[in-house]
């Protein structure tokens, strides 16, 4: 009896002051409108101090701005924001054909600090990064699309969904984060390096040393001048990568001078490697090849890929 007594002692307390809860209503709607009058003034602090470097830029700006959101990406897929100002190739740029231990190369030399020299990928069309969809698209069309002085096929993609392999850095977004052993990075200032990364790139945060460009593949060819080959360690097992095939690979000198590189004849990855090094290479790695060998310099088509591909390394000059 005492137990009901208090209940409905309790209910009448309540129902003989009914402005407590409206008041208490009004106050918890004033909070909450504190809360997101707070939230809305700090978000720009907060996306400045958590964001790595290489992610502080503001979406529609000048080519070399970078880009804070995936759909602001997603606008460079069409129309990057860079184009080729001579109508001839300018002298940090060069091409050149030979025969390197038998077999007839190409190589494209650049030279990335260079004034008006960018390096950067370039995707397929179709591709929507905000949606984490990657397109495929003819190395012709792609080239003509996207206009760049030099372009050559980037990283491995799988065949069945497009997506990439190694880790992709574009506008100094990580929009893929890719297991990649070596990877080609490019700062802001133009500077070129191919580092090693074991497992997932973006759990490295040496790719946000204000890294505008970073393309990952492998398996590396030569670290320090030296020949470095060891794709079983470095987690390929593909039995087609270590047959005879043609060949992509990109290098970068003692100078700084970065080297694009396609062999027509099939060779092995071994003389792939034995290749960059009398090329001039201090590090190097192999790019995507076989099918996917492409490469464009100057309004000529070079080698000429046997499918569609996903991505492209771009300079323009």
């Amino acid at each position: 009896m005492r137990k009901e007594v208090a209940k409905v002692t309790g209910a009448a307390r309540t129902a003989d002051a009914p402005g407590r809860g409206s008041d208490r209503a009004s106050v918890g709607a004033l909070l909450v409108y504190a809360l997101a009058v707070a939230f809305v003034v700090a978000a720009p602090v907060l996306r400045r101090l958590y964001l790595p470097p290489g992610s502080r830029y503001q979406a529609g700006t000048a080519a070399n701005s970078h880009l804070s959101d995936a759909a602001a990406v997603d606008e460079l897929v069409i129309a990057p924001p860079f184009h080729t100002s001579q109508p001839e190739r300018t002298p940090h740029i060069s091409r050149t054909w030979g025969i390197v231990g038998g077999v007839g190369v190409n190589v494209v030399t650049v030279n990335p600090k260079a004034e008006n020299v960018k390096v950067v990928l370039g995707l397929a069309q179709g591709t929507v990064l905000s949606q984490n969809r990657f397109g495929r698209e003819d190395f012709g069309p792609m080239v003509r699309r996207l206009k760049p002085r030099v372009a050559i096929n980037g990283t491995y993609f799988n065949l069945r969904n497009n997506e990439p392999v190694g880790a992709l850095v574009m506008e100094g977004r990580l929009i893929y984060d890719g297991l990649s052993s070596g990877v080609l990075m490019v700062s802001e200032e133009g500077q070129v390096w191919i580092e090693y990364h074991q497992g997932k790139f973006g759990r490295n945060l040496g790719w946000a040393r204000n890294i505008r460009t970073a393309v990952g593949a492998g398996p590396m060819l030569l670290q320090n001048g030296k020949v470095a080959l060891r794709p079983r360690d470095e987690g390929f097992g593909d039995p087609s990568l270590f047959a005879l095939a043609r060949r992509s690979a990109v290098g970068v000198t003692a100078e700084g001078k970065l080297l694009l590189v396609t062999v027509e004849t099939p060779i092995s990855l071994n003389k792939l490697a034995f290749i960059m090094l009398r090329l001039g290479a201090v590090n190097a790695m192999a790019l995507d090849g076989g099918g996917s060998t492409a490469l464009y310099s100057n309004g000529q088509f070079i080698s000429l890929p046997g499918r569609p591909l996903t991505n492209l390394i771009l300079v323009y000059d």
